[in-house]
């Protein structure tokens, strides 16, 4: 699905840091927030700020300007679980919830007078068990789930925004299955971060595959 775009404004979770912009195609302005959750567009009052932090960046629309909405690796990778052992939210509530407030700020974008919007899936979690991944494993401690289970609610996720993008006529971009390996369910070795304490995807390989994905939507 080609589409007419001047600039690209990328948003989204430390993730997007993997983007270069010379390797596009069209000019484009990431703004990444550490953090950042789906789920945490619904509340203003978030730490992060995030929502607040994209509505500025976004809002009023900019001519020539098709957003590009990436999020749920933290969701998926720690909140929704922490949640669910701390507050006993079921997960699914959790997922259906994440995946409204986000589809909720791509309806907002639209209702201010964007033509489009591109989604994304998530960036998958990369946490395995048993390994000292430094400062974002002592965050995430306390959450005690199979790094393919995890997986397999990234996946989920993934799902639920396609067919949000699919209703809204929407360009989808599946990260998951390029960066996945079918046999094991969770994250391709060559898609790890060269640093092993670094959750982060391979910045090489990821920065390839956002410039192709976002090339092939420019018109």
């Amino acid at each position: 699905m080609a589409i007419p775009v001047e600039r690209w404004v990328v948003v989204g979770d430390s993730h997007v840091g993997a983007i270069r912009a010379e390797e596009l195609t069209r000019p484009a302005v990431v703004v990444g927030v550490g953090g950042a959750t789906a789920i945490g567009l619904r509340n203003p009052n978030s730490m992060t700020d995030a929502v607040g932090t994209f509505t500025r960046e976004l809002l009023p629309p900019l001519a020539g300007t098709v957003p590009v909405i990436h999020l749920g690796e933290v969701d998926c990778g720690f909140v929704i679980w922490w949640r669910a052992a701390k507050y006993g939210e079921p997960v699914d509530h959790q997922l259906k919830v994440a995946i409204e407030a986000q589809l909720a700020f791509v309806d907002t974008l639209l209702s201010a007078g964007y033509s489009t919007v591109v989604l994304t899936a998530p960036s998958p979690p990369t946490i395995r068990e048993g390994i000292d991944w430094g400062d974002v494993a002592n965050l995430r401690r306390e959450v005690n789930v199979p790094l393919k289970q995890r997986t397999a609610l990234a996946l989920e996720y993934a799902q639920r925004i396609g067919e949000g993008a699919a209703l809204r006529g929407l360009p989808y971009i599946d990260f998951l299955s390029i960066t996945l390996d079918p046999s094991t369910g969770v994250l391709l070795d060559d898609f790890r971060h060269p640093d092993p304490r670094d959750h982060h995807l391979h910045p090489d390989r990821m920065a390839t595959v956002w410039a192709g994905a976002l090339n092939a939507l420019a018109d």
